[in-house]
């Protein structure tokens, strides 16, 4: 990975949209603490399957998504 272009959460997000369509990916909407509960569990459960991979990529991956996912949690519980 030495000198080559680096895989920011921003190009994941642009390869899922362009991947899954913008009618998908691109539509935000706000979630319900079941929904960000589920999201949370899919997170950890795919950061373990990332370890078990040895891929450090996903791992950070899906490490970003879990904290964004409690962040998004923890806002719609203090609201």
């Amino acid at each position: 990975m030495k000198g080559g272009p680096k895989n920011t959460l921003q190009h994941q997000r642009e390869f899922y949209s362009a991947f899954y369509g913008e009618d998908i990916c691109g539509v935000e909407k706000t979630a319900t603490e079941e929904e960000l509960d589920e999201a949370i569990a899919e997170c950890a459960m795919m950061i373990e399957y990332s370890i078990d991979r040895g891929d450090k990529e996903e791992i950070s991956f899906w490490r970003k998504m879990l904290q964004e996912n409690k962040v998004q949690r923890r806002e719609m519980l203090t609201a």
